[in-house]
């Protein structure tokens, strides 16, 4: 099982639908991996990711980087580089959960590998990825040894 120092998170179609709940196992993967280094990077503004993550019932993360925080949001890596900086590991050593072809852009350009969710598409829509799920709640990801390691079910 590969393993990561950091766990990146898109918001909005990642852990929030458009209701602004939390996906079935968005919860369950946030506690995953709270006692290592995690973020939030989403191209919605500061108030808005700050009102979806309290409505979803999602934990605060350690890090939320919005589109008020970069000069370029994604498909530029910009987010995700400042995210990996603030958390305080190499942008080698994170892993980035996405479901937009911008953020798989944004993430793979900042050297970051990186899981799809599918959410219905074809697989051919992630073919940049380094993983491919079809939902939040598919994702394994475990604390071990001070890193976090990834099991996607594939």
């Amino acid at each position: 099982m590969p393993t990561y120092d950091a766990v990146l998170f898109d918001l909005f179609g990642t852990l929030v639908d458009d209701e602004a709940n939390a996906f079935p196992g968005a919860r369950e993967c946030l506690r995953a991996v709270e006692a290592v280094p995690w973020a939030i990077f989403t191209s919605c503004g500061t108030d808005f990711a700050r009102r979806l993550i309290a409505h979803a019932k999602l934990p605060a993360p350690p890090v939320l980087i919005t589109a008020d925080d970069v000069l370029r949001n994604k498909p530029a890596p910009d987010g995700y580089l400042l995210a990996a900086e603030r958390l305080g590991v190499s942008p080698d050593r994170a892993l980035v959960v996405e479901d937009t072809l911008q953020g798989i852009a944004a993430a793979r350009e900042a050297g970051m590998d990186v899981v799809a969710i599918l959410r219905g598409r074809s697989p051919n829509f992630a073919r940049a990825a380094t993983y491919v799920i079809g939902a939040i709640a598919d994702l394994r990801l475990e604390h071990t040894a001070g890193a976090v390691a990834i099991e996607t079910g594939d």
